[in-house]
């Protein structure tokens, strides 16, 4: 029978090994050193970083372009924050300046008042004109609510309502009151106002809706076969025409104001409805944004085409350029696409960003 020895440690070698463990630290150190001083040194290049993940950091939830100058664009993506652009996407810039944190949802411009914005996040909404430097909170009312998306009043924009986790809000500035008699569940996920301002309410119990001035809403879920209801979209010709995506059933359509529902589906490649968008062009158009891309249907026909790149993500949020309605933007993922034809051709926004947010210099491609 062999016996083995065990060998004894070798202190020489551990000497070295520690050596060489803390000559790496060093070397480390020295090297974030030399980094961090090359970003205080030379901000262009730090500020615009290639991030090959998406370059807004987060989810894109909200996409608003200026109604009085298409150049002033806002993005937000949740998690990431709010990025702003002055040259139609171009290049962006960090603008989370007031706000908690980077959890932020929805986004509406003030339809009469040039440059003010209203930003809904996880700690109620705040608003920012243009020339600020940073987010102010529009009303303590409102400072615990998760605001998940926003609409003004076409008659009057200084009234906004609010879709939360508790329910819908309604004000302006800092007087805000609860506005959920009938609706069945506190989970509303979408709001739209028509000009003839009947206010409609998506929710996780179906569709909802009531004259802007009353106080109780009805349900309006007739031929609504699923009612957990993501989003909205208005004809802009037909003030009675809503389109309704839902969880799994897709699209469905309202021609009288919610009195009847019928799948709109034809042709629709997944039923997880993540965003709608009509826009006034002569052919009709309606975009759906799905977990598998981008479609579209025309001339008000329940027949939906793919369109659009080979996105990596869902699209969670779509917008149009109210003076060029066929300049189109979609947000995928923490990515933002575009395309000046009406969705014929899209390519990636500019990945060209300052994420340290207001400085003076342009950013460097």
């Amino acid at each position: 029978m062999s016996i083995q020895t065990i060998p004894t440690p070798n202190k020489g070698g551990q000497r070295e090994a520690l050596g060489a463990t803390f000559r790496l630290k060093f070397r480390l150190i020295w090297i974030w050193a030399v980094v961090y001083m090359a970003m205080s040194m030379h901000p262009v290049q730090a500020n615009h970083v290639h991030m090959q993940g998406g370059p807004f950091m987060g989810v894109v939830l909200a996409i608003a372009v200026d109604p009085t100058d298409p150049r002033n664009l806002y993005v937000a993506a949740h998690g990431g924050g709010v990025f702003h652009s002055t040259d139609q996407a171009a290049s962006w810039t960090a603008f989370n300046d007031g706000l908690p944190n980077k959890q932020v949802f929805s986004l509406v411009f003030h339809a009469k008042r040039r440059g003010r914005i209203y930003l809904g996040t996880d700690q109620g909404i705040f608003f920012s004109d243009r020339g600020d430097k940073q987010w102010r909170p529009l009303s303590k009312d409102l400072d615990q609510r998760n605001i998940r998306a926003l609409a003004a009043d076409p008659a009057d924009p200084n009234v906004l309502f609010a879709a939360t986790d508790r329910g819908v809000f309604t004000g302006q500035m800092s007087r805000w009151r609860r506005a959920t008699i009938g609706i069945a569940t506190d989970d509303v996920r979408a709001l739209s106002i028509n000009p003839g301002r009947t206010v409609f309410a998506a929710t996780f119990a179906g569709m909802f809706s009531k004259p802007k001035s009353a106080d109780r809403w009805q349900e309006v879920n007739n031929g609504l076969s699923d009612k957990h209801v993501r989003t909205l979209s208005l004809d802009p010709r037909f003030a009675e025409t809503v389109y309704a995506g839902t969880a799994t059933g897709g699209v469905f359509r309202t021609v009288n104001g919610g009195k009847n529902w019928r799948e709109f589906n034809r042709g629709l490649l997944n039923s997880t409805v993540l965003s709608l968008m009509s826009v006034p062009l002569p052919e009709q158009p309606v975009y759906a944004g799905t977990i598998d891309g981008i479609f579209k249907s025309i001339d008000g026909k329940n027949q939906w085409y793919s369109i659009g790149p080979d996105l990596p993500y869902s699209v969670s949020a779509m917008a149009y350029n109210p003076m060029r309605p066929r300049q189109l933007y979609a947000g995928s993922g923490g990515r933002l696409y575009f395309s000046h034809d009406a969705g014929a051709n899209w390519r990636e926004s500019s990945y060209e960003i300052n994420y340290f947010g207001n400085v003076s210099h342009r950013a460097m491609r």
